[in-house]
């Protein structure tokens, strides 16, 4: 929750092993790329963000409880949901425990008091408990936006294994975008050869243009923001005639894809859920699947030079 992710910064440093190295901001990203390379060497970086919706606590209640500042959702759904808690400074998943949350009218305005033992005022970070389970090709459970992209530029940028390529995962986007703005700003200066940036996100199927929850799409416009239209389309054209499963298309919500645009050619790569911020929705595993061999594609085709711009 928010930039509180230290707990996924270390299962990722597990997943990409000894081979890879990582370049650490708190509070703003890691970077991972192969060993033997540096920032210097980076032609191309595949983004996703790590936070998930919840909130964080505020200070105590006279009342009892504590006020909570939250994000993503109204507070009648955290309310209603089985909730967790950890403190922000946690490197592992251990010390969660369980919260519960209620919503109190204070003249016009709902607020979400949370109750629970252990909370510290202004360090005690919060979401949803809910178990992931898949049935057939269905993965339902919280947080798929973002962990299914997260595991899909994780598992792309490994298998690509050049170190040419590197994975950057940005602490905060359903909270805070413009943390992104660490990524942007250190790439800026330290990656002078970027030719393509890659960020991918999941949107909720209804915002998405003929969304399928089993195929990914590259966007041209995230709202009213333009990604790269000309590029995209020269992209997916190329992809789809070598048989890659996508689609073309245009999304009525956005990502932190625009903050990145002005450092090289960039491609917006949306991977849709069936919900979204809720405790409980759904995705495709075949969706998930695509979505890692799109940017395998992706990656190859840069690789070969076939993505560059003149």
């Amino acid at each position: 929750v928010g930039t509180a992710c230290g707990p996924i910064m270390n299962l990722l440093t597990k997943r990409f092993g000894n081979g890879y190295s990582r370049t650490f901001v708190p509070d703003g990203f890691c970077l991972f790329q192969k060993n033997g390379y540096s920032p210097e060497d980076l032609e191309a970086v595949f983004v996703a963000h790590l936070d998930e919706v919840g909130g964080c606590i505020l200070g105590p209640r006279p009342q009892g409880g504590f006020n909570a500042r939250f994000w993503g959702i109204t507070p009648d759904v955290y309310s209603n949901a089985e909730l967790q808690a950890l403190d922000y400074l946690a490197e592992d998943s251990r010390g969660a425990y369980p919260v519960r949350g209620e919503v109190v009218t204070e003249g016009n305005e709902q607020k979400l008091v949370i109750y629970g033992d252990s909370i510290r005022p202004y360090r005690t970070v919060w979401t949803y408990k809910q178990e992931t389970t898949y049935d057939d090709d269905v993965i339902e459970g919280k947080a798929l936006d973002p962990r299914v992209t997260v595991f899909s530029v994780e598992e792309s940028v490994r298998a690509i294994n050049d170190g040419r390529i590197g994975a950057m995962f940005v602490m905060a986007e359903e909270c805070a975008m413009d943390v992104a703005k660490k990524g942007v700003a250190f790439l800026q200066n330290h990656s002078p050869n970027l030719r393509l940036i890659v960020n991918a996100d999941v949107p909720g199927i209804q915002n998405i243009g003929e969304g399928r929850l089993d195929m990914p799409a590259i966007r041209i416009f995230e709202g009213k923001n333009f990604i790269d239209p000309s590029f995209g389309i020269r992209v997916s054209h190329l992809l789809i005639e070598q048989g890659v499963e996508l689609h073309l298309t245009a999304a009525r919500s956005g990502s932190q894809t625009l903050l990145f645009t002005p450092l090289a050619p960039t491609l917006s790569i949306a991977l849709p859920s069936d919900g979204v911020h809720l405790p409980k929705y759904k995705m495709s595993v075949k969706g998930a699947e695509r979505c890692t061999e799109l940017l395998k594609a992706i990656g190859a085709n840069f690789l070969d030079g076939a993505l560059h711009t003149k």
